[in-house]
């Protein structure tokens, strides 16, 4: 598969999600690309902790976890300073039309939808860093 730049390889990416076969599909595409840094979380306490733990620049975040959804975790992370500019991609089955609305209320700007492609990860990392990617 294309890696990407080095600069993105070079990234931290927390992976939040509940179903370990999910989680362990996105890791195994992150690295695929060349992104060595990753951490992995089962649900928002331990992906708290990994944020705690590791300095992380991107998070992919399942929507749907027992405890607190990703958009639950999402709005969490922007009432804290320290997190707050993070990007956050939300990775989900739900597409339903109120949901999605409800997130971009929220302030989300990324959203995955599950099941997705190795190209899809790839384009929206390419978006995420446009300077490096030469995306716009």
């Amino acid at each position: 598969m294309h890696k990407l730049p080095t600069e993105i390889r070079k990234s931290r990416i927390l992976v939040v999600d509940d179903a370990p076969s999910m989680r362990s599909l996105l890791v195994c595409i992150l690295k695929s690309f060349g992104v060595a840094r990753i951490y992995e979380a089962a649900d928002a306490k331990a992906a708290t902790k990994q944020l705690n733990t590791h300095e992380v620049d991107l998070i992919f975040c399942d929507w749907e976890m027992p405890n607190k959804t990703g958009l639950e975790f999402f709005e969490e992370l922007r009432e804290q300073q320290a997190y707050s500019q993070i990007p956050f991609v939300l990775v989900t089955s739900v597409a339903e039309t109120q949901k999605v609305r409800a997130a971009i209320q929220a302030g989300v700007q990324h959203y995955i939808v599950k099941p997705f492609k190795e190209v899809t990860i790839m384009e929206k990392l390419e978006q995420l860093y446009p300077e490096v990617s030469g995306s716009n």
